[in-house]
């Protein structure tokens, strides 16, 4: 599949009023740890080309994603105060594999792979 048609894919998933891409977003709701994780997420991604949405909703759900990767058609879900039954419920209701990030880590590359 090509990488278009991917994106294609991953931004009819979310809202037509929260198709902002290659956008960064946030709230004021979110720790400082959380938006930094966020950023450098969303850094790294456009270091590789890679397409992406932040705090995008689902159009099914009305769930929405931290970060994800339209291009490998991943959500990354970064976490801090989180509990884990928030966490387990999008895994199950996402479309997308979900990769949690704690929020309080240093970030690298590896976290993405």
């Amino acid at each position: 599949m090509s990488n278009q048609v991917q994106r294609n894919n991953v931004s009819r998933l979310l809202r037509t009023s929260n198709r902002n891409r290659n956008a960064f977003r946030w709230s004021n709701n979110e720790t400082k740890a959380h938006i930094d994780m966020k950023f450098a997420i969303c850094r790294k991604l456009k270091e590789w080309g890679h397409e992406f949405y932040t705090e995008a909703i689902f159009d099914d759900t009305g769930l929405r994603a931290d970060v994800i990767d339209a291009d490998a058609g991943i959500i990354y879900e970064v976490v801090n105060t989180e509990n884990n039954d928030s966490i387990l419920r999008k895994g199950r209701h996402y479309p997308l594999e979900i990769r949690v990030v704690n929020a309080n880590q240093k970030f690298s590359e590896d976290l993405l792979l």
